[in-house]
């Protein structure tokens, strides 16, 4: 099998900010404590997987700052915190050195090695391609895989998954969607947080949201 080098870019906004949709049903320790499991349950599945070569943490705050850290993830801090595509466009720098790399927010704690392997092993094939999750409501993008890392832009924030395939389509580059049930649900509403407390998977978030609600 061809062997390709991909690495994994993860932006993660300060604490503070983050899940504010959340703030009716959860308070500020609540939410911060939420991201913190979320993101680790992803780094413990990026970070042993023979598939990822690396994960980049795109954050200024002083917690993922330490988290980082103690998967021995490589940081690059995101000083002005302008969004998503800034926060990328930070890492792409590193991604240049890799064959592809892998978009993924920080809050799909069901992330599975499975996912990972099926994610590497779609690009496998086609020298420009980009492989693309969706959000579970089909307008954001909760994956996006991109080999060669600079074959397309991102667009987050605006309707992203339409974008995405946009791009990459009118650039001439293959596509391919990858529906995963774990990889679409990203919690941001509080459909979302009982839709991972109500499934048959296990992880530290959803530990956590157990202990709280």
């Amino acid at each position: 099998m061809l062997v390709l080098r991909l690495c994994a870019i993860i932006p993660v906004k300060s604490l503070a900010k983050g899940k504010s949709r959340l703030a009716t049903f959860l308070s500020m320790d609540e939410r911060i404590n939420l991201s913190i499991a979320m993101l680790r349950d992803m780094l413990g599945c990026l970070c042993s997987s023979p598939y990822i070569d690396s994960v980049i943490i795109v954050s200024s705050d002083p917690t993922i700052k330490g988290i980082a850290g103690e998967f021995n993830t490589v940081l690059v801090e995101d000083e002005y915190e302008q969004g998503v595509n800034s926060a990328v466009a930070l890492a792409d720098n590193i991604a240049s050195r890799y064959d592809a790399s892998v978009v993924l927010p920080h809050d799909i704690p069901l992330i599975s090695a499975f996912d990972v392997l099926m994610l590497y092993t779609s690009m496998l094939k086609h020298a420009r391609c980009v492989v693309i999750t969706p959000s579970s409501r089909l307008d954001g993008t909760n994956v996006l895989l991109r080999r060669p890392p600079d074959v397309i832009k991102t667009h987050y924030d605006e309707d992203s998954y339409k974008l995405h395939l946009y791009e990459a389509l009118s650039s001439n580059v293959k596509v391919k969607i990858l529906l995963s049930n774990r990889l679409m649900l990203d919690l941001d509403g509080i459909d979302d947080i009982y839709a991972l407390i109500s499934s048959n998977h296990e992880c530290n978030t959803k530990r956590y949201l157990m202990s709280i609600l």
